[in-house]
């Protein structure tokens, strides 16, 4: 029987108030849309008591092997196991409630648990006919499941075609999202992944192209908001999100977007992190977002990190091992430790970016810096970074070059820094040009060198406005021209 609910859904689509009389030709366009009685299937014409108390895994197994699509009335379905939803079984399925309805795992492993046999690529051609006819688009829309149990998590998927998780509230569970095995053109998009006690989103050695995250709250997930480890992952798209707070003070590592490519075999490409609101709180060496590549610069790249609001972690960006990367137009901010940090890259650009912290704090407390260590090919341009801690009484400063070859610093503004505006060690065949390294404070007045130069080789220091005498050089580590001593104080 098709339930009030399901009907108000449909008719608020078509744009039909609920309790109108339907225009002329409505009953056709309904006729399309909603299918008929038999394959819409209501977990309560299955016995499903939805009160909390009673133990519903059956009612709602003999809903979901009845195919089609099952709706959830308002209520708290407790589930004690697993529901493995054999998409090449039970054919095509949706799970459909109208927001009022809580599935509560109180058990291990995840509360719906759909498996297909989709073993190609995206390409139409290499799809085989079962998977269009019986499993294309599994949804899930419109219901709230929460974690009763320590090893709860709310939906794994695995092997499946064009996957769409939409309108969802995920809470309490370990993991919100899992996936394993090859997936292809997953969806997850208007979703609320919320106060999970491990991870938001997880793609554990997924064979997976083809991805959007978008439009959704993935925040207080205690180890990370979205994690990739190993597999291989292609045409990643994370966009428009608010990732926040997936962290905890006490535990080590934790991030808001982590990319992690070391395991053996794994490899990364074609991903963009666009648009998002990306914040947590300082936790003992976490990141917002952090990229582990693997070895020899072959595993993890392609990444673009644009447009987004980063800020208030221990390092807010951590590229290590990684290669085509581009980090533009970003607001990063409140950096306990780094506000960028690049290790073992190559061919990375950093553009466009503003590095500051929240004024309405009255006092600065956190470092905020930039540290390019032993990177190969990077250039870092017009970008701001004012107020920086960075650096110490005897090495390092605001943004700080180490052990790296062809890096160009280009049109960018170091201003008010604590030690050091600029300090290359080691650099070989780098370039400082056009850059405003000073202090503008009147008082009290800062010392500390604008750009120094310690060992390496084939350097140029050129073009730029530092403080007067602001340049320390060693001899032969680079050639030093047309700089211009600023005079004073604004």
């Amino acid at each position: 029987m098709l339930s009030a609910g399901f009907l108000t859904i449909v008719s608020s689509l078509l744009v039909v108030p609920a309790t109108s009389a339907a225009p002329a030709g409505t009953d056709d366009i309904l006729t399309c849309i909603v299918p008929p009685a038999p394959a819409v299937n209501s977990v309560k014409d299955f016995s499903a008591k939805g009160d909390g108390k009673a133990d519903d895994t059956a009612a709602i197994e003999a809903a979901v092997k009845a195919a089609g699509a099952v709706y959830f009335p308002a209520g708290d379905y407790r589930i004690t196991r697993t529901i493995r939803i054999d998409l090449d079984a039970v054919g095509r399925t949706s799970l459909i409630g109208c927001g009022e309805a809580t599935i509560v795992m109180a058990g291990p492993g995840p509360a719906f648990h759909f498996v297909g046999t989709h073993e190609a690529t995206a390409d139409p051609e290499g799809v085989r006919e079962n998977v269009w006819r019986l499993q294309r688009m599994p949804l899930v829309s419109g219901i709230e499941i929460l974690g009763a149990h320590a090893e709860a998590v709310g939906i794994r998927l695995e092997k499946t075609m064009q996957a769409t998780l939409t309108n969802l509230l995920i809470r309490r569970c370990k993991i919100g999202v899992s996936l394993s095995g090859r997936n292809r053109n997953l969806l997850i998009d208007h979703c609320h992944i919320y106060h999970n006690t491990d991870i938001g989103i997880d793609f554990d050695r997924v064979n997976l192209h083809q991805v959007i995250v978008s439009n959704s709250h993935i925040s207080y997930n205690r180890l990370a908001g979205i994690r990739l480890v190993g597999g291989e992952m292609r045409n990643f798209q994370i966009v428009g999100n608010d990732i926040e707070y997936n962290h905890d003070p006490k535990v080590e590592d934790c991030v808001d977007v982590l990319i992690d490519m070391r395991p053996e075999g794994s490899t990364f490409r074609e991903g963009t992190i666009v648009g998002n609101t990306i914040q947590a709180r300082p936790s003992p060496n976490g990141a917002n977002i952090r990229f582990l590549g693997g070895k020899n610069l072959c595993t993890g790249g392609l990444l673009a990190i644009t447009g987004n609001l980063i800020g208030s972690q221990t390092h807010n960006v951590h590229l290590k091992d990684c290669r085509g990367v581009t980090v533009s137009g970003n607001s990063i901010y409140s950096a306990a430790g780094h506000s960028l940090w690049f290790e073992d890259s190559a061919n990375i650009v950093a553009s466009g970016n503003s590095i500051d912290w929240n004024p309405d704090f009255k006092t600065k407390q956190l470092i905020d810096g930039i540290l390019i260590d032993r990177c190969k090919g990077m250039i870092l341009s017009d970008t701001i970074i004012e107020d920086s801690f960075a650096g110490a009484e005897q090495s390092g400063g605001a943004v700080e070059i180490r052990d790296s070859s062809d890096v160009s610093v280009s049109s960018c503004q170091v201003l008010n820094f604590r030690f050091r505006g600029i300090a290359l060690s080691g650099a070989v065949r780098c370039r400082v040009a056009g850059c405003s390294v000073i202090e503008r404070r009147r008082a009290p007045p800062q010392e500390g060198t604008s750009i120094v130069v310690r060992g390496g080789r084939d350097n140029l220091i050129a073009g730029n406005i530092v403080n007067r005498s602001g340049l320390s050089v060693d001899a032969a580590a680079a050639t030093v021209r047309g700089n211009i001593d600023a005079i004073g104080t604004d």
